[in-house]
């Protein structure tokens, strides 16, 4: 990544698209945005130079909506699709309703939603392989939630890697050296911790009570830098080499402005990154969201 060059800065995130089928994010008090919204937030990603979007068969009706602003924009032709397979079998029948659903004839990636039951079905591996040799899928891989999981494929052939990362989260650290030595292509999510770290450090109860002094902390570097929070966590992903994807979620097109103003504050957070590395959570009930 050229360090100097806004557009290639850009590149590197990939647009989140639960919120657009679903109520999704421990923040988001408005619910699923609205789909004239969700075209405005589209337009604006690829006029900006956001290349892909994420989306699952399981994000309610994201899919669909996607779909219909690809259809009905040229510039929605222009965006690479990943998109995942749920807890089904019938991987054939999911997949061509997934690419109906978006409207097109081939998904830049498809990845396997859920690992558990991925080791319960392995021979859905094969149905995966067999779709990329056809076309209708340039690359396939795997959505992961724990570096543990990695170990139990890494003899398979595949192209591509989810896994979460962000300041908090630094579990996979260890591993994306080798995923990139290997040329497996990383898409990083949950850079805010479905917007945990949004809140009010004095709110967090519980297990979460671990984070307050570490989210202190970095609202203090916010304020002494006077760089928004939402930079800090989002420059932290991006300034890493090893990853090639950054997804981000929003909640309307001002969020997405934001997120894309935010990368000029890269340098700063480069000179804050070992202090940023020091507040790693190696709790898991805290840092996996589906242990929440």
């Amino acid at each position: 990544m050229k360090r100097n060059s806004k557009n290639s800065i850009v590149k590197k995130l990939c647009l989140g698209s639960a919120q657009f089928g679903l109520n999704y994010g421990v923040n988001n008090l408005r619910g699923k945005i609205p789909e004239e919204e969700v075209f405005d937030i589209l337009n604006y990603a690829v006029n900006n130079g956001i290349e892909f979007i994420d989306t699952a068969y399981d994000y309610g009706d994201s899919e669909k909506v996607i779909g219909r602003f690809i259809r009905s924009s040229d510039k929605g032709k222009q965006l690479k699709v990943v998109s995942k397979l749920p807890k089904r079998e019938n991987v054939y029948e999911i997949l061509t309703e997934t690419l109906n659903n978006l409207g097109i004839k081939k998904l830049y990636g498809y990845l396997v939603h859920n690992f558990d039951f991925f080791l319960r079905n392995p021979d859905i591996w094969q149905i995966f392989l067999k779709l990329k040799n056809e076309g209708k899928v340039e690359k396939i891989g795997f959505s992961l939630y724990y570096p543990e999981e990695y170990y139990k494929i890494e003899n398979f052939k595949f192209d591509v890697l989810q896994i979460p990362f962000n300041i908090f989260d630094q579990r996979f650290s260890n591993l994306l050296a080798l995923f990139k030595k290997k040329g497996i292509e990383v898409f990083a999510r949950s850079v805010f911790l479905q917007g945990l770290v949004f809140k009010n450090p004095n709110e967090l109860c519980g297990k979460f009570s671990k984070l307050k002094e570490k989210l202190f902390y970095i609202n203090s570097l916010s304020e002494k830098f006077k760089i928004p929070l939402s930079a800090i966590f989002l420059n932290f992903v991006v300034i890493n080499e090893n990853i090639d994807k950054v997804v981000i979620g929003v909640d309307n097109l001002a969020n997405l402005k934001t997120n894309i103003d935010n990368l000029k504050f890269q340098n700063v957070i480069r000179k804050l990154y070992p202090q940023l590395l020091e507040l790693k959570e190696i709790d898991e009930d805290i840092v996996v969201p589906t242990r929440w």
